[in-house]
């Protein structure tokens, strides 16, 4: 963990403004996208960790150079739901955040149950019910909604909990499917640009977590622990959606709704 770490700050140091082209010890190259573009602007990327079964877990980085405004896409934390990983590669792919801003892309962080067709990790674990926050709970194993045999159990949660930790972007949008909705939480302006751009309603959606506690998903766990550097928020498709949608119409949506490009 403490190498990737290092290679996590090393890549954090050129977007925070060293020179593009020469990366820093440890971290890959970054270019500038375009041509005739500003020096400030690069293309990155670094793996954050691996999964249970030594798959990689890489983030993508689009936008300026310690720009002051970051949107982080997760297109897959579920296995069986493959379409938000569409979407984030196709945001990966084209990309162009305006001058100010920039993208971090995590196209899955569940590769094991991307590979297999499953919900849960390797280790048969529902990775958006491992997150340590006061809902957590390790009742239900052997089902595909077990929370884990503690709180951020899987090296998958732990290496989103560093990532997010180090990168702390003003915006979380963590894609799943086939609900339909736009999670209802405390972020209206942000949930409402998402509901108009990706055509989708806004409702509250919960995972069974007791009264008065904060359900171990990932965005809930952002809103209790960096909510002060921004908001998170779920994403969730229908059951099946066109290749167009998954791909143009909600990678240009949710950078409209962020306002990244």
């Amino acid at each position: 963990m403490r190498t990737l770490l290092a290679a996590l700050a090393a890549t954090l140091a050129i977007v925070a403004g060293a020179a593009v082209g020469v990366p820093a010890q440890g971290a890959p190259a970054s270019t500038p996208a375009r041509t005739g573009a500003a020096a400030s602007y690069v293309e990155t990327s670094v793996v954050i960790g691996t999964s249970t079964r030594g798959r990689p877990i890489r983030a993508y980085y689009r936008g300026d150079e310690g720009a002051p405004h970051v949107l982080l896409v997760l297109g897959q934390m579920h296995g069986d739901e493959k379409d938000g990983l569409a979407t984030a590669r196709w945001i990966r792919d084209h990309a162009r955040p305006r001058p100010g801003t920039g993208v971090w892309v995590v196209p899955t962080m569940n590769p094991d149950g991307n590979a297999r067709g499953t919900r849960t990790n390797g280790r048969g674990v529902d990775l958006n019910r491992n997150w340590p926050t006061s809902g957590w709970s390790g009742a239900r194993r052997g089902t595909r909604y077990w929370g884990g045999p503690r709180p951020a159990s899987e090296p998958e949660t732990q290496a989103m909990l560093d990532f997010l930790g180090q990168v702390r972007p003003d915006l979380v949008a963590s894609i799943h499917q086939p609900l339909r909705a736009i999670g209802r939480g405390g972020h209206g302006r942000w949930e409402r640009r998402l509901a108009r751009f990706l055509h989708l309603p806004r409702r509250h959606l919960g995972v069974g977590n007791p009264s008065g506690t904060d359900s171990p998903t990932l965005t809930a766990w952002y809103d209790t622990t960096l909510g002060e550097h921004g908001a998170a928020t779920t994403i969730e498709y229908g059951a099946r959606t066109s290749h167009r949608y998954r791909t143009r119409v909600a990678g240009r949506g949710i950078l409209r709704a962020a306002r990244i490009r």
